[in-house]
């Protein structure tokens, strides 16, 4: 009887011991599984972002202009690059000229290479435009980091439509009234938007849709899936698995 209550006892142990392994595995694959979600997000070694930018111009309609991406050295190095891929209007587009470390057509793909990128596309003005762009984000650590900006000019003086807050003329790399600045700040880029601008031309930048937080939603559903599919025993039930065999308080001297 002592010997059967001994291996009762130590097969609860057991099972305790093994409950426990089991969730500690499950907590590091959910965790792997996470990891593996952000990166998919955000990506290891800078890579390109992409954004979708929306742009209302409507105060300027009917008014021939030129959408000027320059994408300004900083770090002296050629480390960085900006892809127009598509830009999208409710007037049709005129011509696309690529100035200065420029290719393709289209997608156009602007570099630093030489210190300095430069893509023009010409149009007059509708209601609304639609922008699809990629870039990179590295920054060597010394210097300014890169900066790339989209300005509104007028094509017959090259100079800008719109007064807008982004105005860092006294800067390492400057930029006077731009729409949109991105910053090859280490980490990721920083993407500012002119919040004033005169005419006022609201921009806006959607959130990631669903097709962007696929990957890591899929992620976290595999690690969601092994930890139930992991058989799990509860210390509530381990004593009443024990209490099925009998009990004795005493040795019976002929055992």
């Amino acid at each position: 009887m002592i010997r059967l209550k001994t291996q009762c006892r130590q097969n609860a142990v057991d099972q305790r011991h093994a409950a426990v392994l089991r969730r500690a595995r499950c907590r590091l694959v959910s965790a792997i599984a996470t990891l593996f979600g952000v990166l998919c997000l955000g990506g290891a070694p800078q890579e390109a972002s992409a954004v979708v930018i929306n742009l209302d111009t409507t105060s300027l309609a009917g008014t021939p202009a030129v959408l000027d991406f320059s994408l300004i050295d900083g770090d002296g190095l050629p480390n960085n690059s900006i892809t127009i891929s598509s830009i999208v209007a409710d007037v049709p587009l005129g011509n696309s000229v690529c100035v200065v470390g420029c290719s393709g057509g289209p997608p156009f793909t602007v570099d630093d290479a030489g210190g300095f990128g430069q893509f023009l596309q010409y149009l007059t003005l509708g209601d609304r435009l639609t922008l699809d762009l990629s870039f990179t984000g590295n920054f060597s650590g010394f210097g300014a980091p890169d900066r790339l900006a989209l300005s509104l000019l007028d094509p017959a003086s090259n100079f800008t439509l719109v007064d807008s807050d982004l105005d860092f003329a006294s800067d390492p790399v400057p930029v006077q009234d731009a729409l949109l600045i991105v910053d090859y700040a280490p980490g990721a880029p920083i993407i500012r938007l002119a919040s004033a601008s005169n005419p006022s031309l609201p921009l806006a930048i959607p959130e990631p849709g669903v097709g962007a937080l696929f990957p890591f939603a899929l992620a976290l559903l595999g690690g969601q899936r092994i930890r139930r599919g992991a058989p799990r025993v509860s210390s509530k039930t381990l004593p009443v698995a024990a209490s099925r065999f009998p009990q004795s308080t005493q040795a019976n001297t002929g055992e």
